[in-house]
């Protein structure tokens, strides 16, 4: 096991890092499925993206909880 020390940016930069390789990854085995190695790559590259977003998630929790403006709920008036 490996443990990566990210703040929250960090963790940004990568959620949105992921997402676009993950999304021309999925564009291109759509119109071509590639080989066995692409595919698995296709699949861990969507799982490291859902286990960032969680982490993200619960980074967002805590900076709630410690006030992050950008964590906190939009202020809708009432």
């Amino acid at each position: 096991m490996m443990l990566l020390e990210l703040d929250q940016e960090q963790l940004r930069v990568l959620r949105r890092a992921l997402e676009a390789r993950a999304r021309d990854m999925q564009r291109r085995l759509g119109t071509d499925p590639g080989d066995e190695g692409f595919r698995r790559e296709v699949t861990l590259a969507t799982w490291l993206l859902r286990q960032v977003e969680a982490l993200e998630r619960r980074a967002g929790y805590q900076a709630l909880g410690i006030g992050d403006s950008e964590s906190l709920p939009a202020d809708d008036g009432s």
